[in-house]
Parts: C-alpha cells; sequence; structure tokens
C-alpha cells in the first residue's frame, strides 16, 4: 500500500502548498458544523442569503487582495464607494440633486427627471478608479507606508463625497429596470426545484465574473507576477527590470475599480446611499483576504482564497443570528471575525510549513 500512501503525501503537499489549501479547508469544517448545529441553517435561502450578503464586500476583496499581494493596503476604499453609489444612482435615474446639476452645468447631457445610463456607469467605475490611482501616485512619490497614505485620503475623500452630494442621503422610490440587472432575483436559478426558497441574486453573477477576471490577472498574465515579484520582495523584482512602482500603481487603480463596481452593486441593492457609506468594509476585506490565505506583508495570496474568506465571514454572521447566543449579539459579532483571523492564519501557516517541509 506504499503507493496509496504515496499518492496521499503528493496530493498533501500539493494542496497545502496553494493558498486556497487552509481556507478552503477551514470553511468546510465550519460549513458541516454549522449544518449540524445551527436551526435551520440547511434552507435555500438561508444559503442564497449568506451569498447575497457577500455581493458588496466581495468587489472590495478582490480589489484589496491585489494589493495586498503586493504589500499593500487602501483604507479609503468605503468612501469611493459612496462616491460611486451617489454617482451612479443621481446620473442614472435623474435625480434632484447637486449632482445632476453640477453635471448638466458643465454640459454633460443629464437632467433632473432623465437619467443617462452610460454616463452613471461610466462615472461610477472612473472616478473611484481614479481615486485609487491618486492613492498610488502619493505611494510611489512620497515613499509614505500605504497604511498612513490612505488612512490620510480616507478622510479627504469622505470630505470630497460630502461636498459632491450635499451631504444628503440620496434615495429612490422608483426601481429601473437597470437595478435588476446589477441586483435582481436571479430568476433562473430560483425557480429550479432543487432551490426552493431560494433568493439568489445577479449581482452573486457580477461578483463571480470579476473574481473570474481578476484571478485571471493575477495567476496567468504578466501583470500578476509582476504583483507577487513586487510583493515578495521589492529589491529583486527591481533587479530584475520590473517596473515596481507602475505595479503598484496599478494595483491601487484595479482596487478603486472595484470599488466602483461594488458602489454600482449597492445602490441597486438598497436604492440608496449616505456619505458615511460602507465605512469600515476595507477592515472587513482585509480580514477576508487574511482568513483567505493573503500575507500581510505581500507576496502571497488568491482571490479565490480571500472569496472563501469572505463568505466564511458572511456564514459565520448567519450563524450567530440564527443561533441568537446571548453573548455574541450582532453588534459583538467583530469578535468572531477577530477568532476567525487568528484560527485560519495558524491553520495557513501550518498547511504552508507542512507542504515546504
Amino acid at each position: 500500500m506504499h503507493w496509496a500512501k504515496n499518492l496521499v503525501d503528493s496530493l498533501s503537499h500539493r494542496f497545502g502548498r496553494s493558498p486556497v489549501a487552509g481556507p478552503l479547508a477551514t470553511f468546510v469544517v465550519v460549513l458541516l458544523l454549522c449544518l449540524l448545529f445551527v436551526p435551520n441553517f440547511g434552507s435555500w435561502r438561508t444559503i442564497s442569503g449568506i451569498v447575497t450578503a457577500v455581493s458588496i464586500s466581495g468587489f472590495v476583496t478582490i480589489g484589496i487582495t491585489f494589493l495586498m499581494v503586493a504589500g499593500e493596503f487602501d483604507l479609503s476604499i468605503g468612501a469611493m464607494i459612496a462616491m460611486s453609489g451617489y454617482l451612479f444612482g443621481a446620473v442614472a435615474v435623474g435625480a434632484d440633486s447637486q449632482i445632476t446639476r453640477g453635471l448638466g452645468a458643465a454640459g454633460l447631457p443629464v437632467a433632473e427627471g432623465s437619467g443617462n445610463l452610460a454616463l452613471a456607469l461610466i462615472l461610477a467605475l472612473t472616478v473611484p478608479a481614479l481615486m485609487g490611482l491618486v492613492n498610488g501616485l502619493i505611494l510611489v512619490w512620497t515613499r509614505i507606508p500605504s497604511f498612513i497614505v490612505t488612512l490620510g485620503t480616507r478622510q479627504i475623500y469622505r470630505g470630497l463625497v460630502w461636498l459632491t452630494s450635499g451631504g444628503v442621503l440620496l434615495q429612490t422610490l422608483g426601481k429601473p429596470p437597470i437595478f435588476n440587472v446589477f441586483n435582481g432575483r436571479f430568476e433562473l436559478l430560483n425557480n429550479l426545484p432543487l432551490f426552493e426558497g431560494a433568493n439568489f441574486r445577479t449581482a452573486t453573477v457580477w461578483l463571480l465574473a470579476a473574481a473570474f477576471l481578476g484571478q485571471y490577472l493575477l495567476v496567468h498574465t504578466r501583470i500578476g507576477n509582476h504583483v507577487f515579484a513586487v510583493g515578495g520582495n521589492v529589491g529583486a523584482a527591481t533587479a530584475q527590470g520590473i517596473r515596481t512602482s507602475r505595479t503598484k500603481v496599478l494595483c491601487f487603480v484595479f482596487s478603486g475599480l472595484m470599488a466602483g463596481a461594488a458602489g454600482v452593486i449597492s445602490f441597486s441593492q438598497f436604492r440608496s446611499v449616505r456619505v458615511a457609506e460602507q465605512a469600515g468594509v476595507e477592515l472587513t476585506a482585509i480580514a477576508a483576504s487574511v482568513v483567505g490565505g493573503a500575507l500581510l506583508n505581500g507576496g502571497y495570496g488568491s482571490v479565490w482564497g480571500a472569496l472563501v474568506g469572505i463568505l466564511m465571514i458572511s456564514l459565520l454572521r448567519s450563524a450567530v443570528i440564527l443561533l441568537d447566543i446571548p453573548f455574541i449579539p450582532a453588534d459583538n459579532f467583530p469578535a468572531v471575525i477577530g477568532a476567525t483571523i487568528i484560527a485560519s492564519v495558524i491553520l495557513n501557516n501550518y498547511l504552508r510549513s507542512r507542504a515546504s517541509g
């Protein structure tokens, strides 16, 4: 039976070297425990709710993963989502807002009561990407750590959101068809007899498309190889001729683009946006990336692992709510996230050391 042992050892070695190994193993264990001990957890309504809950934070996690693999952070993502939400919401429906009036005065084809979907999408995706570009340029020009840079721009961008929006809540009571495109019920799946009671949303399809794109860019392209090289050892990457500054700036731009997509999904889901929209989502995304196997010092991680991480956080939140544990109310859920981060890092480190040994 030596061949069987060798096969198991070989598979274990290969699986352990994958960035997805630890997160996936942890997720499976937690999922099985929830199915066994949490009431009503196995219903499709609960499962679809867990998946839908990550439709916004999932986009953020994809962008944050690129930055963490490159050895950087961005704490201004929440403000970018708010900016995207205001731009998309106001322009898509032609809302009576400071944004619509300002764009109309600038000669752009938008007016109150007359939305412009194409312009709304362009602005909602481009402006956050430009905000990411600013973060990246400040980083490479000043050599200030990204944590400090984006901690500062986080406050500046919130101020810009306030100036752009007038500081008021933007809300629309109508529901244009385009909102269903980005976050409507995914009836093709929900109507199948197997998924009775499910409430899957189209936002999940967009998230999966973004995840496939992100994983392809990170693993199968030259820029992805450069991201890993820069995060692993910036000096060695420079010696190999990699333009490290450009690589880091591109990661910030991509992260901003993902934040813009999250803003579009968010407004399509809630049909409202406020200045403090998605405050703190960056920390949840960083936690998901760490749970998903990314290293804080860069050079290691994967998009799929990060998505497993954000799914695990959503899964645990639903489990805590359904269990109704007295000393872990919903407001105290960050304590659960903290414990999950520590446990996941321990397991990920163990699997990596076992694979390398």
